[in-house]
Formats: structure tokens, C-alpha cells, sequence
């Protein structure tokens, strides 16, 4: 099953982690053919233009981004709006795309039965570290019940790729065989995963238990996030203070993984 990793910084962007379940191979990030994450900080950040990031730019994008989610203006946002936003169906019909794009080999705007399954196949040999055709446990982690269908305690490729299939069903709203990523993003699987992601998000930030998140508590993570990643305390974030996991994120392809 295709997991898309952590969208963006936790409190650069209302969505920080959504995943959507496939079956299919990780993707090598390509550095040279994207804009990196500091990058893109930069476009929507760096407001004097001087190849930084301070403070001040950090709050201020962040302050953008919450009202963004607070539609009503309430001073404070739920689960439900932080998952309904229109910033979060941005970024999960991006990366919806982006799933696409690698997947569709003939270059045809959609992804096929045949070239879905062709991704399982890849994913489930780079999981197979000994080579015996089955997946133990503890190279799936929790997702291992569910793929086990006949409960042996083992995950042979066929159930794998019934796995796979199962989930192709379910994107293709059209039943034609031809996945595009507007079907990725509007299916039940991503839309239960934004759910469950913003939900987390709510529990993280809430810092006084009441299911809400203020405009002050969503402020006071993104001063934390920004502190560990002024490495260095001049008050600025620069490109190398950039968490070398994160330098290319942006720019990166999803990373489907199983689960």
C-alpha cells in the first residue's frame, strides 16, 4: 500500500503528516530536479527576499496558514477543519500526482491495473530481505494482520498483490481501469488518513486538552520548530541549518512504502 510520507514541517504547513495506503516501491528523492524544501520556504517565507528565514517570516507565514484553516475565524480550529481545509486537499491531490507520476510508465496521465500491481511487485521483493517468497511480522510491522489472509503467520507475495488489487478496486471510482490522482485524492482511504493525521496534529498541539487548537498554541509549536531548526540561534534559518532528510522532501516523488 502506498504511504505518502510527512507532508512538510509541522507548523510550516496545516497538514504535517498524511499517508495514504498502496502497495508499491520507494522512490530515490531527485535533488536536481525539484526545488528543495528550504526553497520552497523561501518562495512563500522569505518576504525581504534576503535568502533567509527569520522569526518574524516564520510566525507571519504560519499566522497565514491558520487562518487559512480557520475559515470562521474562531481564533481556534479542530480535527475537521485542519483535515477539510483547502490547504490540506492541496497538498494530498500534490502528492496524489506525484504517485502518478511515478507509477504511470506509459505516460498516459493515470495509472493501470498492471502497472499498480508492477509496484507491489518491486516493494514486496525489497521487503523480502532473505529471499524465501514471504513476509514475516517484523517486515510489516502492524500492517501484518491485515495482509496475512489466511492467518499461517506468514504474507506470501499473492496475498501481497490481493492486497494491492484491493486497493487499486478502491481508487478506481470509475471501475475503467484508469487511476488518475483525483481519484487518489477523493478516495475513502485518503480522505480516513487526513482524518486520522489532522487528528494527531490536534493531540500535539493541544496544550491545554480542550480538542481545540488556538491560534497561540499553533504559534507557540511553530516558535519551537523554528529554534530547532536555527541550529545555530543567529535568529535565521538558512539552507544549511535544513535537516539534510528534509533538504530535497519537497522536490522528492512520495515515498509509497507498505502501510
Amino acid at each position: 500500500m502506498f504511504r505518502i510520507t510527512k507532508l512538510a514541517v509541522l507548523t510550516a504547513l496545516p497538514l504535517a503528516a498524511l499517508s495514504i495506503c498502496a502497495l508499491a516501491q520507494n522512490v530515490a528523492p531527485a535533488p536536481n530536479s525539484r526545488p528543495s524544501l528550504f526553497d520552497h520556504m523561501l518562495q512563500k517565507m522569505d518576504t525581504n527576499s534576503d535568502g533567509k528565514i527569520s522569526l518574524d517570516e516564520f510566525l507571519a507565514a504560519a499566522t497565514t496558514r491558520f487562518k487559512h484553516i480557520d475559515a470562521q475565524n474562531n481564533g481556534s480550529v479542530d480535527a475537521a477543519q485542519m483535515a477539510n481545509s483547502s490547504a490540506a486537499a492541496e497538498r494530498i491531490l500534490h502528492h496524489a500526482k506525484s504517485m502518478v507520476s511515478h507509477l504511470d510508465k506509459a505516460g498516459n496521465g493515470y495509472v493501470t491495473p498492471d502497472e499498480f500491481l508492477a509496484g507491489a511487485k518491486k516493494r514486496f521483493t525489497r521487503l523480502d530481505k532473505n529471499g524465501d517468497g514471504k513476509l514475516a511480522p517484523d517486515e510489516l510491522g502492524k500492517r501484518f494482520d491485515k495482509l496475512d489472509a489466511n492467518h499461517d503467520g506468514a504474507v506470501t507475495q499473492d496475498e501481497y498483490l490481493a492486497a494491492a488489487t484491493a486497493m487499486y478496486r478502491q481508487f478506481d471510482s470509475k471501475g475503467n481501469g484508469k487511476v488518475t490522482a483525483s481519484e487518489i485524492a477523493a478516495s475513502p482511504k485518503a480522505q480516513e488518513r487526513a482524518a486520522h493525521a489532522a487528528a494527531r496534529i490536534v493531540k500535539h498541539l493541544d496544550s491545554n486538552g480542550d480538542g481545540m487548537v488556538s491560534q497561540d498554541e499553533y504559534l507557540a509549536a511553530a516558535r519551537k520548530r523554528f529554534t530547532r531548526l536555527d541550529k545555530n540561534g543567529d535568529g535565521f534559518i538558512d539552507a544549511d541549518e535544513m535537516p539534510a532528510a528534509h533538504r530535497f522532501a519537497h522536490g522528492a516523488k512520495p515515498m509509497p512504502s507498505h502501510g
